[in-house]
């Protein structure tokens, strides 16, 4: 055979083989400690994707495997830390449920609060729903795990939250004021005065502006005595609004 055959052939061999012990053994094709370690490892990595599509294949092969509550949390884990806060909470509340006694349960229910909360907006005049789920799952986690680690965290993010919330409704409250549209503001003062009386900024203005509204409405009502424009105002004599702004303003 002449060398350069030779040669070529060993060359081919080589390749050949790297080509084989190179191939990813998939884990369906591993046993359940394989896999496992190999989600570990693909984890510690921070290969997000891999963790989130070998889990899942993990499951499909190992359905009671011992090893499931670890193999899920990192794949809820995944997803958080690639950002994907909907498939995280998803996968995070799954666990929960599947696992109401396992001890990282309490680490679970702060990691879906918080996953609510990195996707609500800081703008003030954006919609704020994940905002309040924010705080209702802070506040679940809170009263449920007492003495949890991120207790601390979690009644600052509360803090944090409310108070945009407060800015959110006095934003709309004032949208509605700059158009004289004097009952909606209204509905939004009142809301603040009831819900965030804490933020004694707010509550002055909102206090000072729904006593406006009542005077202004009742000022149209003796102009418009048969109108129903404003529901707020039906079956309300001039007089009982004016009481109303009175009332408001003496607020404490």
């Amino acid at each position: 055979m002449p060398i350069q055959k030779f040669y070529v052939l060993i060359l081919s061999f080589f390749f050949l083989f790297s080509v084989v012990s190179c191939r990813t053994v998939p884990i369906s094709e591993q046993s359940q400690e394989e896999g496992i370690t190999r989600i570990r490892d693909e984890f510690e990595d921070k290969n997000w994707s891999d963790v989130v599509s070998n889990v899942d294949e993990y499951k499909a092969r190992y359905p009671y495997s011992k090893n499931l509550p670890e193999a899920e949390l990192m794949q809820a884990n995944a997803y958080y830390l690639s950002g994907k806060y909907p498939e995280a909470i998803a996968a995070y509340e799954d666990f929960a449920r599947r696992n109401p006694i396992n001890k990282n349960v309490p680490f679970v229910h702060y990691r879906i609060a918080n996953s609510n909360d990195l996707q609500a907006s800081e703008e003030i005049d954006r919609e704020q729903v994940s905002a309040r789920k924010a705080i209702i799952k802070y506040s679940f986690y809170i009263k449920n795990y007492p003495n949890a680690e991120f207790i601390p965290e979690a009644t600052e993010r509360i803090k944090v939250l409310t108070r945009r919330l407060a800015e959110h409704e006095m934003f709309i409250a004032r949208f509605y004021w700059r158009k004289d549209l004097y009952s909606a503001a209204l509905n939004r003062y009142l809301e603040i005065l009831t819900k965030y009386p804490q933020y004694d900024d707010l509550k002055l203005e909102a206090k000072e502006r729904a006593a406006v509204c009542y005077e202004e409405m009742a000022d149209f009502l003796e102009e418009n005595p048969d109108s129903d424009q404003f529901a707020v105002i039906k079956n309300v004599k001039p007089n009982d609004l004016r009481q109303k702004a009175k009332e408001i303003l003496s607020l404490k």
